[in-house]
């Protein structure tokens, strides 16, 4: 009888024991499942909230804009409309050679290789950014630099675009995208060009030395450029430290003609330029006139130079 009662209590133990062991599972098998759905909603919530690629698109759209660094205005009417215009041809141009076939579709000036870009590509590259009825007035205009002249071609309606390059002074780095009273502000970072002050050493500034706010208002279901003003971002000290100086010679190092000048096949600006006043020294020795060779003492770096 006893060994009976023992036999049955240690079934009894026997099924306790299976049962806390199946307990313990489903528990662990619960607490997986939790962490699963809850390790879910947090990725689904990151993804929800990640604009980064919403940023390197207002990047994109704001690169030819922010090399020419514009001055804060309220409305598209209080900013230079040159200033405008030189932004949309570049920004044309890069849009042609980020096409399948670049720029070799693109008809050339036979006298100085200038490609000709089309008015109404300009237009569409103005649209996008400034809105359908932002309207560019197409003629010959000096860039903001000064040392450029875009030439208009009436009867093609197109624009001349020289083989030598434009010096862009800063690239955009988006920081934030902020919604608020029914306009989108994007603060865009300025992240000084590479050898701007003359520094192409890996000390040169990799951060934004400045901050500007851009202001978007939404037409037909799109965000356009509206108004451009000072951020209440602020650099770091040390980016601070080494910001540009907006009124010196900027070394050149953004040239977005630079494919223009590949596709050409033609000689660099130089040596055109040496070629060309090669005949004005054969007139000049054809007249008797002679140099006289500059003495030892005389001579310079500067004045090898120019030789």
């Amino acid at each position: 009888m006893a060994n009976t009662v023992s036999q049955q209590e240690h079934e009894r133990h026997k099924r306790r024991r299976a049962r806390q062991w199946l307990g313990l599972g489903i528990c662990v098998l619960v607490l997986i499942g939790a962490f699963t759905v809850v390790a879910t909603a947090v990725n689904g919530v990151a993804v929800l909230f990640d604009d980064t690629e919403e940023k390197l698109a207002y990047e994109q759209r704001l690169q030819a804009l922010v090399m020419l660094d514009p001055l804060p205005f309220e409305d598209l009417d209080q900013a230079d409309p040159a200033l405008f215009k030189e932004a949309a041809i570049w920004s044309a141009v890069s849009t042609a050679q980020a096409s399948a076939t670049g720029l070799d579709a693109y008809e050339r000036d036979p006298n100085t290789d200038s490609l000709l870009l089309p008015a109404v590509e300009v237009d569409a590259a103005a649209a996008s950014l400034f809105g359908p009825d932002y309207k560019l007035t197409h003629e010959t205009f000096n860039n903001v630099a000064g040392d450029m002249t875009f030439e208009y071609d009436e009867e093609k309606q197109c624009y001349l675009i020289p083989v030598t390059g434009q010096v862009g002074m800063y690239t955009p780095k988006v920081e934030k995208l902020d919604k608020k009273s029914g306009k989108l502000y994007v603060t865009v970072g300025y992240v000084p060009a590479p050898g701007l002050n003359g520094d192409f050493s890996l000390s040169a500034p990799t951060e934004p030395t400045k901050y500007m706010d851009y202001v978007f208002e939404k037409t037909d279901g799109t965000y356009y450029l509206c108004a451009l003003e000072l951020s209440d971002m602020k650099p770091s000290s040390s980016a601070a430290a080494s910001a540009p100086e907006t009124d010196m010679d900027y070394e050149e190092y953004f040239d977005p003609t630079s494919a223009i000048a590949e596709g050409a096949g033609s000689l660099p600006a130089s040596d055109s330029t040496a070629a060309e006043g090669e005949p004005a020294s054969d007139s000049a020795a054809a007249d008797g006139e002679t140099s006289e060779p500059a003495s030892d003492s005389q001579s310079t770096p500067e004045s090898d130079s120019e030789e």
